[in-house]
């Protein structure tokens, strides 16, 4: 019997496949990044698009704000007439000063209110170191000050600032500044700086009154000792060094023995700094009679103080830079900002910074007018019942 013929299927090549799918895998993948680079193209040009829009707008808001302000203070610049309905156009009252060939105006405003601001929270205690919390014979420490948030200088600053001793400490805002201003002056090359002392604790302030009460218990007694002791050492809760934003200079060099023989404001470096430490936030604290040099009013009538202390202490770049214009210690400037409570402050016409105190009774935190579009703020509490923001224009 004849069999059919049974024909065999022909065997598919494995590898031919492993090929085939392979191509059509690394098709797919090329296909994919093709389209991936095209979509992130995509998305980086309409993130730049869209970048370049609110730039744009931004700029557009900072002119429209600025002409705001200008018509604002404008309208708050004139006077009318009552008999007549005539407008006179008032010019604001300003101060004037030339510093380092440059024209420096402080100008008041405050007939005018801020505008377009929005409001961030800030806790009591970040606004005690803001700068010009007030502390002397008359305005003690607040209860709730706290030394909670202190730097040590030399450890923060890994030994670049020379510090007497590890237990030299100050708050953010002050070390900042202070290595700011150490970093200018090496630049300048003025070296050897040497901060003596900072921060005091209650503790160690009246540990400092008492001995010197027990030394002079010898020629005084009653209230007579204390006010005599008040003399050269502050009672505790009213000396500058317990606000932790004031530091004690002085120059020393490990291989130069003269240089720690200078006074202090004799020396080069010392004259730099008293000259220079306010463009970084930063004023002499005590001047009095001749002290730190000729140049000085003495203000000692004001601060309470008139031993010869090189004592620096922060109160931030507009504030620092307001009372070089005016020439006013701490005190006068507080007092200064209670009777105009809105100053701008302009460089060679440009304006740099602006200042608003506003009155506050003490809360936990305080929800703080934060101006737009000014390119940062400091809010601080000056101990005489008001907030003192400063806003700044520099880039």
């Amino acid at each position: 019997m004849k069999s059919g013929n049974k024909t065999n299927p022909k065997k598919r090549d494995p590898y031919r496949m492993l090929l085939r799918v392979t191509v059509v895998l690394v098709a797919l993948v090329v296909i994919s990044a093709i389209v991936f680079l095209v979509c992130n193209s995509a998305v980086i040009a309409d993130y730049k698009a869209q970048r370049k829009q609110v730039d744009q707008l931004n700029a557009d808001s900072s002119q429209e704000f600025t002409a705001k302000m200008d018509v604002l203070r404008a309208s708050n610049a004139t006077t009318v007439n009552p008999n007549t309905g005539e407008v006179t156009a008032v010019e604001p009252a300003y101060w004037e000063k030339t510093l380092d060939g440059v024209v420096w105006r402080l100008e008041d405003q405050s007939n005018t209110q801020l505008e377009n601001v929005r409001t961030e929270t800030v806790d009591r205690a970040t606004l005690m170191t803001g700068g010009l919390l007030l502390v002397n014979a008359w305005h003690t420490l607040p209860s709730d000050f706290s030394e909670n948030g202190l730097v040590n200088v030399g450890n923060s600053s890994g030994w670049k600032i020379s510090v007497s001793d590890n237990t030299v400490k100050l708050f953010p805002t002050a070390f900042q500044a202070l290595g700011n201003i150490v970093s200018a002056a090496a630049e300048q090359n003025q070296k050897d700086y040497l901060v003596r002392e900072a921060y005091r604790s209650n503790d160690t302030q009246t540990a400092l009154f008492n001995k010197q009460m027990e030394t002079l218990s010898k020629k005084y007694s009653g209230d007579v000792l204390i006010a005599q002791t008040k003399k050269t050492v502050n009672y505790p809760g009213t000396s500058e060094y317990q606000t932790g934003l004031s530091f004690r200079m002085d120059i020393y060099s490990k291989t130069d023995a003269t240089v720690g023989k200078q006074k202090f404001q004799q020396s080069a470096q010392g004259q730099w700094l008293t000259e220079n430490s306010w463009k970084y936030g930063v004023i002499f604290r005590f001047p009095s009679a001749d002290f730190p040099n000729a140049n000085w009013e003495d203000k000692s009538y004001k601060t309470g103080v008139s031993a010869q202390i090189n004592l620096y202490r922060y109160v931030g770049n507009a504030s620092a830079a307001a009372m070089t214009i005016m020439d006013y210690c701490l005190e006068e400037y507080v007092e200064f900002l209670i009777a105009h409570p809105h100053i701008c402050i302009y460089k060679d016409g440009a304006l740099q910074y602006e200042v608003y105190r506003y009155a506050a009774a003490d809360a936990p935190t305080y929800d703080v007018p934060v101006l737009n579009p000014a390119s940062s703020y400091v809010a601080s509490l000056d101990n005489m019942g008001g907030i003192v923001m400063s806003y700044s224009y520099v880039q």
